[in-house]
């Protein structure tokens, strides 16, 4: 282990043992809870650990809060558990609709009120106790690593983060450039996975990576921008190659020019140029408006965010922007799914306590309390499970001695924040090295819960192999859960497409609503789509194609839903009519409303009604992959 590494695992182990001897010190109950704040709290980046040591405030306090109204209602036990299940469920569920760090909010909110409400079923007197001493030792945990672990914790690498997303952007400028030259070509292809996987990562990860920036949250738009700008520049391309005859020696400036704002996007910042970008070709078809406005909103928003903090950014106009935004990732299905999961398991394994009188069953209750919100929270928790249950083991079997052999001959606060000094330090060492990194937070978490530091002296060798194993016995039924019946990325992926189809059709029957509401749920889409299929590498074969022509179908759809009342030309308005009357018969098969298209298109003289229809009938084929994608047998 590198010097660096060694200094930071002693300060985290530092930090955990303050916190515990702080509590200890002040005769807090369950003192241990202290260093438990500190070991979810510590993270890599300053902005990051304010952030969550602020949810996790808050979220200790609206659960203790919920818990101590459940226990003071004179409430039949089996009905307050349910109420229970259903406030963990509501969190559970919550933890898939709000981004980046705020999740973090309802976890502890559902977490604390089990941990109040359930050693209480059996002790309703110290109901109150349990809720003021897991509120205070929170307090104490999250300022002692604030304070300590603050001071020496690198900044938010806002950035760094800020320098990817230029490049992908670039990346996908570039793209466009070669599309105009060649096509769609495989090698294109392939670039297009690419950069719509990178694109969709770091969309992911932006609210963690700008966590605790001011400034960087009010940016948040811009990146929208970028991002939506990225993806519908990539898709004009497409369809402004099938016109490259009509654009001539323009199709090559324009190529060129895309070449030059990608070099501008890659650019230090000493080095943008004062004057917006403008493209020489940005007139003459309804495709090089839109591939005009996606650059210029593409330069105003790397601009923005390329300013020094402090100084004016001149962002993008709220209205401007609300055009190229993207719609919330709320994954409803799997909000649902998750919260009835980590509900119903929390209710179930609580009434059995309950019904049997075993404390044993009640610490295993919180367990899958814990371990069902923890492992629900995550995008792929079968990846994680086996490192919990790894941890959460080692964990209770540590735990385990040091209630056996070394709490026992413990006389005062002293002899016990020493006795606990060389397990916090293992624990630290074991966080910061690369290999156990995962698996020691559980390690820890659980040592400390298991070990029930300080307030268990006199129990029987039954009841602490008892209170252990079922802890134990809570991470093998959840963990198992989880890897028998993980979250396949495919249907995850199939469901991202399912809405797309959905929206394509409502497109069709009904006409657009909100054209720029297409714009932000289809590019969400697409990015949910690509980040499931990337993070899913058998699937990396079964990547539909068309995933950016679905983009140019909304906007086709779009301009044939519009009113032409400028056009007196009575053709050209029943041809629209009969467009719309063959998308409605021929919704459920694009190839054939494409050739019904194509043969509406031959009919009329060269007009931009007769170049609109075209462009749907080549937009139809185009995206059926990805509309089909969702109906596919998985084999």
């Amino acid at each position: 282990m590198q010097a660096g590494t060694s200094k930071q695992a002693l300060l985290l182990a530092f930090t955990a043992w303050l916190a515990f001897s702080i509590a200890a010190l002040l005769h807090v109950q369950h003192a241990y809870w202290a260093a438990m704040a500190v070991w979810v709290v510590a993270q890599p980046s300053r902005g990051l650990l304010f952030e969550r040591a602020f949810f996790r405030v808050i979220g200790t306090l609206a659960g203790a809060g919920v818990g101590f109204a459940l226990m003071s209602q004179p409430l039949h036990p089996y009905l307050q558990l349910g109420l229970l299940g259903v406030w963990i469920a509501v969190n559970a569920g919550l933890t898939h609709l709000l981004r980046g760090v705020h999740g973090y909010g309802p976890l502890l909110a559902g977490i604390t009120a089990a941990i109040v409400v359930l050693p209480s079923i059996s002790q309703p007197a110290g109901s109150i106790d349990i809720a003021l001493a897991r509120v205070q030792c929170t307090l104490i945990g999250v300022l002692v690593a604030t304070i300590v672990l603050g001071l020496f914790t690198p900044r938010s690498p806002r950035h760094e983060f800020y320098a990817k997303v230029h490049s992908a952007a670039a990346d996908a400028v570039r793209y466009a450039a070669q599309v105009l030259r060649q096509g769609a070509t495989p090698e294109q292809d392939d670039d297009e996975r690419r950069i719509l996987r990178e694109i969709s990562e770091l969309e992911a990860g932006a609210r963690l990576a700008l966590a605790g920036s001011i400034h960087g949250y009010r940016h948040l738009r811009e990146l929208d921008a970028l991002v939506v700008g990225s993806l519908a520049l990539m898709a004009t391309a497409q369809a402004l190659y099938r016109e490259r005859t009509a654009l001539g020696r323009d199709a090559e400036d324009l190529a060129r020019q895309l070449d030059q704002l990608a070099t501008l996007l890659r650019a230090a910042p000493d080095q943008q140029a004062d004057a917006p970008f403008q493209l020489i070709a940005a007139s003459g078809t309804p495709a090089l408006a839109r591939l005009d406005q996606a650059v210029q909103r593409m330069t105003a928003a790397q601009a923005a965010l390329r300013a020094p903090q402090g100084l004016p950014t001149h962002p993008l106009p709220r209205a401007q922007a609300a055009r190229l935004r993207l719609a919330a990732p709320r994954e409803w299905k799997l909000a649902i799914s998750t919260g009835l999961v980590a509900g119903a398991a929390t209710f179930a394994a609580a009434g059995a306590g309950y019904w049997l009188a075993s404390p044993a069953l009640a610490l295993a209750a919180l367990g899958v309390c814990i371990f069902s919100m923890v492992l629900g929270s995550m995008a792929q928790p079968q990846l994680v499970a086996p490192s919990l249950l790894t941890g959460v083991t080692a964990g209770v079997v540590v735990a385990i001695f040091y209630r056996l052999y070394i709490q026992p001959e413990i006389t005062s606060s002293i002899g016990l924040i020493l006795s606990m000094a060389p397990f916090l330090l293992l624990g630290g060492f074991a966080r910061k090295h690369p290999r156990t990194a995962m698996p020691a937070l559980d390690f820890n978490m659980c040592f400390l819960l298991a070990s029930q530091a300080g307030d268990s002296h006199g129990a029987s060798a039954a009841v602490i192999l008892g209170d252990s194993l079922g802890l134990v016995l809570a991470a093998a039924v959840v963990c198992v859960g989880f890897i028998l019946l993980p979250r396949r990325g495919e249907l995850r992926a199939r469901e991202a497409s399912a809405l797309i189809r959905r929206d394509v059709r409502r497109m069709i029957m009904w006409g657009p609503s909100d054209a720029s509401g297409w714009q932000a749920r289809t590019s969400r889409q697409i990015l949910r789509l690509a980040l499931r299929l990337g993070r899913a590498q058998a699937l990396t074969q079964r990547w539909p194609k068309g995933m950016l022509a679905t983009l140019n179908l909304g906007y086709w759809l779009d301009e044939l839903h519009r009113d032409d009342s400028t056009t007196p030309d009575t053709q050209a308005k029943q041809a629209r009519l009969d467009a719309l009357a063959v998308l409605q018969r021929h919704a459920q098969h694009p190839v054939q409303a494409a050739d019904a298209l194509h043969r509406l298109a031959d009919a009329l003289p060269d007009s931009p009604t007769r170049q609109l229809l075209l462009n749907l009938a080549t937009a139809l084929p185009q995206a059926a992959d990805l509309l089909d994608y969702s109906q596919r047998d998985g084999t």
